[in-house]
């Protein structure tokens, strides 16, 4: 027994010199750990920092370090649960602004045992705006009030927000903002800051002891291969996190993570939705779509779009993209949350999906090729429809061309480009047609829709049409929910009747799941923390 003893604390010690040779923490051991879990959902990261991550794979990694102002509640309508702040107050002012105080819980703690404090969010919010950092999330604090000028001059001082003692911390908004609450105090990028250790060390974040005030903290981190997470015991919730420890493989792409699942060396695994074996999340925040380029010569015309639109079998198309993927039944996708509901659910269909249907509807697009000018196909030009080719965009460009060379006499060959290639010919309008995929940092309709306002600078489609233009800007404007949303319903339904674009199919997320429960949100974010381990039967 004496040797045994003599060997574990050997064995202790050399792995306590690895972790301080590597700058990392050591991992526990066996004795230590009731419930581990293992995932392969990301790639590898080389900073802690919230404020600059922009994998939103890695989204799984950072809600397990850090806790924002509120936490998003796994349903279907976008709700927010109580995070750091137990509670929050909002207040109308006279000159159309509106304040938001948050108050703290009294009982959040840094892994090292301080206090969260109101400061540390006014810290992390104005790192966030500040342009000396540089922050690609930057725009997530656009609402706030002093956001133009913060960005402009550098001067943080009149940004909107204050901390109130150690337990308020206010928030001031130029106006209403419906996607402030659930999108933006919820976010990886706003998560709070110690200033104190920020301000110290220039690698604050690149260590395995980064502050952290969520449910766990660093562990051991394996540069290049995995990150271990253990308990944070000074998290105010630590008795409901079910898992002792959590081991984060990296991974460069899917079907690295799907052996890592194969051989038994994760419990959860990112894979494609048409994996047979995968747990299909339905989040449905990204649109994959057919843009045409309204300032070619072929696509400027309605009726050539309309055919094109006409032809499409939205039903094949997403079941050949993936078994989780849902045929579109409009351009805003099913998981966006309108006055309370999903967007979707609020009004009817706007795209054609039904199989019954498609025979008419291509007889149809004959016609309406044939008033555009080009009767059976005839003195169609050949036409390059681009993707990027590291989208998993190829079969949906290869199923729309066929299926308009089939059914329209025409030459569409799709082409596979570099992503900067591809996003210079979108951004120069140097394409005619273009298969890409639709999202937004912020789950409301607007922020879909606004993308192909004329006054959008990097609208996609070069698309101008005045009414539409209008709507988004009185629905941008607008402060009553209802009204919004409806301002929005018309200008979405706009925006198809003018075959601007074809919407193809909303994106699911997958998972491979081994006797675990994960819940996932509606951004399809997966949160480790509450996982655990399945019944067996």
């Amino acid at each position: 027994m004496q040797h045994i003893q003599k060997l574990l604390c050997i064995l202790l010690s050399a792995l306590l010199l690895m972790g301080a040779l590597s700058g990392c923490a050591e991992e526990e051991t066996e004795e230590q750990v009731r419930y581990q879990l293992r995932a392969a959902v990301c790639g590898m990261i080389d900073s802690f920092d919230p404020a600059l991550n922009t994998d939103a794979h890695a989204d799984a990694l950072f809600y397990s370090l850090y806790e924002n102002l509120l936490r998003s509640a796994p349903d279907e309508e976008g709700s927010v649960l109580p995070g750091t702040a137990k509670e929050y107050e909002t207040v109308q002012n006279y000159d159309g602004t509106v304040d938001y105080l948050f108050t703290l819980r009294s009982t959040a703690r840094w892994s090292d045992g301080t206090r969260v404090k109101a400061k540390d969010f006014v810290f992390a919010w104005k790192r966030l705006v500040d342009p000396a950092l540089d922050s690609p999330n930057s725009e997530l604090l656009s609402m706030v009030s002093g956001y133009d000028a913060a960005r402009a001059t550098g001067d943080l001082s009149q940004f909107g927000v204050k901390a109130e003692g150690d337990s308020v911390f206010r928030v001031t908004l130029d106006k209403p903002c419906p996607y402030f609450l659930s999108d933006v105090c919820t976010a990886v990028a706003t998560m709070p800051l110690r200033s104190d250790r920020v301000n110290s060390d220039v690698n604050w974040a690149d260590g395995s002891d980064v502050p952290c005030n969520g449910p766990f903290q660093i562990s051991f981190w394996a540069k290049a291969s995995y990150v271990q997470l253990r308990r944070n015991t000074s998290y105010y919730d630590s008795r409901a996190v079910a898992p002792d420890t959590l081991r984060l493989y990296f991974i460069s792409d899917v079907s690295e993570a799907e052996a890592l699942y194969r051989q038994g060396g994760v419990d959860i695994a990112l894979t494609r939705p048409d994996n047979p074996d995968a747990a299909v999340y339905p989040p449905l925040r990204t649109v994959n779509c057919v843009f045409y380029n309204h300032i070619s010569d072929i696509f400027s015309n309605a009726h050539v779009r309309r055919a094109f639109d006409l032809t499409l079998d939205r039903g094949a198309i997403a079941a050949a993209a993936g078994a989780g993927m849902s045929p579109a039944t409009g351009y805003v996708p099913s998981g966006v949350v309108g006055n309370g509901a999903l967007f979707r659910d609020e009004t009817e269909d706007l795209c054609a999906v039904d199989e019954e249907g498609y025979v008419s509807r291509c007889l149809e697009a004959e016609n309406e090729l044939r008033i555009g000018g080009f009767w059976g196909g005839v003195g169609f030009p050949e036409v390059a429809c681009i993707y990027p080719v590291d989208s998993g965009l190829r079969t949906a460009a290869e199923s729309v061309s066929s299926m308009w060379n089939e059914k329209l006499h025409v030459n569409i060959r799709a082409e596979g480009l570099e992503r900067e290639e591809y996003d210079r010919r979108i951004r120069e309008g140097e394409y005619d047609l273009a298969v890409g995929s639709v999202s937004a940092p912020y789950n409301d309709a607007v922020c879909y829709l606004e993308q192909f306002a004329g006054s959008d600078g990097d609208n996609a489609l070069h698309y101008v049409n005045k009414p539409f233009d209008l709507l988004i800007g009185v629905a941008q404007g607008s402060t009553d929910p209802a009204a919004r949303t409806a301002i929005l319903h018309d200008a979405e339904s706009l925006l198809l009747e003018d075959t601007a674009l074809s919407p193809l199919y909303f994106v699911s997320c997958a998972y491979l799941l081994r006797e675990t429960l994960v819940p996932c949100d509606l951004q399809g974010t997966l949160y480790l923390a509450a996982a655990t381990q399945a019944e067996q039967e």
